[in-house]
């Protein structure tokens, strides 16, 4: 195959691929349209809707930097200011739908990145299924509408990455062409300002992003430091052997090979620096989290079983069934693996070309891996899958120069190059099969959410504001509130006096954040109390969460005689719970 067709063919696929990611962020788009929220996203959807100094103040005591929820406020006063929605209910579009928007802009970033960029130095088969992997893969799909600083946090991380690989390539042009770039105008000028600022500005808004995606930009300052640093030293050797041949030869010393253009390394320690210093002011806030992480933290302790639940959220597709998802992961593990081998072997033997970009990428998820279940060993479990998905567009993207650069010289001579061409186009085909399937359940799945959600908007509407409402869960009491008080599905509620609704958990607190965010928040600790209400003549309802709650309602007929009368069950974005109607016998 000539390299003409091959080109064609790299950029029909490509396009291909561009064409599914643009359909499925269009189907995104179309579930934002809805209410539904769960638990960490009502954490969103409180601090976004704060000043910036109360937001500053919150995220100080949670365990996320706040950028995510400026970004997430801004977009929200901007569709305010404009008429288009409104907290706590109103206009056109719900405040919940410009929140999940939010979330999908920098998917379409990527693309834009992807068309560009990525297209431009590495080629259309590249580009596309990059921007495809980056939406479809397992574990990606519901953060293109997740109220989360996720997608932001991939899409930080992953421009951080591509304009050092940018620094990288003004290195390598040489001091003299980065003086003849610099006449054409080009951005080649030897300092390359414009790619050293950008690399810059991603670094610190990932770090405030994301306290992983801090990790992921650690691991790729240091990876692209280490690789200029060893290609500069390489190209200086062999430059004085040149020249010590060149005298050897003639007595003279002559330049035969081109001078490593220096700055840009430079511009990578300076800036590398610069993010450091940036993130002075948030150091306090870290440090106090970090001490509240080491007395009391949620996350479970990690272990080598650790690394097989990694492997099982990144590479298992959606599939029904459950054999078929192990095995899908299990095949895309053990093609990127041979992929990745033919990555190293190539790169031995070459020393430079795509192979070295996609190595480089390929490290910074495994660093941060190795990060996170360090600080678990030496300070306690801080380490959960979805911490590994700020580094998932470098990881994607490292697959997707691999697959195509063997795609633009692809051959079947020999036995290698058979083996690297079938593993190559195995595993495109099984990333755009577990893709779609992904896609399609996270498609089903949120579709189920919405229409089941309509049936608990009913049910809420249908309150009483004297109605006393119980739960034994803080996530559903939180969002009982969020919905009732704050969101205008039956009123909407601001202000300093009593929210109308109270939300009762039983004999346990809501979180000091959601308490102080969320109105109408209550506790109720003791059964006595619900027959006090219930003799008074006040309708109380049990809105009851997992197996415990038949254990409760027994609990409650047998020390007072209270009855109830299960009213059916309803789901709550990801909660279900059953409504039981309490009396008195």
């Amino acid at each position: 195959m000539n390299l003409s067709t091959a080109t064609k063919r790299d950029k029909f696929i490509g396009i291909a691929f561009f064409g599914l990611t643009i359909y499925f962020l269009v189907r995104s788009f179309i579930l934002s349209w809805s209410i539904d929220i769960w638990y960490d996203e009502l954490f969103s959807m409180e601090f976004s809707s704060c000043s910036v100094k109360e937001l500053v103040a919150y995220t100080a005591r949670d365990v996320h930097p706040p950028l995510y929820y400026m970004i997430v406020r801004f977009v929200t006063l901007l569709f305010k200011g404009l008429g288009l929605t409104n907290f706590g209910g109103g206009g056109i579009v719900p405040v919940e739908t410009v929140a999940k928007i939010v979330s999908i802009i920098p998917f379409i970033l990527l693309i834009i990145y992807a068309l560009t960029n990525i297209r431009k130095n590495f080629g259309w088969l590249t580009a596309g299924l990059f921007s495809f992997a980056v939406v479809t893969m397992p574990g990606l799909p519901e953060y293109t509408t997740e109220i989360r600083m996720y997608s932001w946090a991939i899409f930080f991380v992953t421009a951080t990455l591509l304009h050092g690989f940018n620094l990288v390539r003004s290195m390598a042009r040489g001091i003299a062409s980065a003086k003849e770039d610099g006449k054409a105008g080009n951005g080649g000028r030897l300092w390359d300002v414009v790619n050293g600022a950008a690399m810059f500005f991603y670094a610190v808004c990932a770090s405030y992003t994301h306290y992983y995606a801090a990790v992921a930009i650690g691991a790729i300052y240091f990876m692209i430091f280490v690789w200029m640093l060893k290609a500069f030293v390489m190209n200086m050797k062999a430059r004085r052997k040149d020249a010590k041949e060149d005298l050897k030869a003639d007595g003279t010393s002559s330049a035969k090979r081109g001078v490593y253009n220096f700055r840009p390394l430079a511009v990578v320690v300076i800036t590398a620096n610069l993010v450091i210093a940036a993130y002075i002011p948030w150091a306090s806030a870290l440090l106090s989290q970090v001490n509240a992480v080491s007395n009391n933290y949620w996350i479970q302790p990690v272990g080598l079983h650790t690394l097989g639940s990694c492997a099982k959220y990144m590479f298992s597709g959606y599939f029904v069934n459950p054999k078929i998802a192990a095995a899908s992961a299990v095949i895309l593990v053990l093609l990127i693996a041979i992929i990745f081998v033919t990555v190293v072997l190539e790169l031995l033997k070459v020393k430079k070309g795509p192979t070295a970009y996609s190595y480089v990428a390929f490290w910074v998820l495994p660093m941060l891996v190795f990060v996170g279940l360090l600080a678990s060993v030496i300070i306690r479990p801080v380490f959960v899958n979805r911490y590994m998905v700020p580094a998932f567009g470098a990881f994607w993207l490292a697959v997707s120069i691999a697959i195509g650069n063997i795609f633009a010289s692809i051959s079947f001579k020999g036995v290698k190059e058979k083996i690297t061409a079938i593993t190559a186009i195995l595993l495109s085909l099984a990333m755009l099969v577990v893709g779609i399937v992904d896609f399609r359940a996270f498609i089903g799945n949120e579709k189920y959410r919405i229409v089941n959600m309509v049936k608990t908007a009913e049910l809420f509407e249908g309150l009483d504001e004297d109605t006393i409402i119980i739960s034994n869960f803080d996530h559903v009491q939180a969002l009982l509130s969020y919905y009732l008080n704050e969101n205008g599905i039956a009123g909407a509620y601001r202000g300093d006096t009593p929210a109308p609704y109270s939300i009762y958990l039983y004999k346990a607190e809501a979180e000091p954040l959601i308490k102080e965010n969320v109105p109408g928040l209550y506790s109720i600790e003791d059964s006595a109390d619900i027959y006090n209400y219930l003799e008074a003549g006040k309708k109380v309802l049990f809105l009851g969460s997992f197996n415990s709650r038949e254990v409760l309602l027994e609990e409650w007929k047998n020390d007072y005689g209270i009855t109830y009368e299960n009213k059916g069950s309803y789901l709550m974005e990801r909660y279900w719970f059953d409504v039981f109607e309490l009396a008195i016998q």
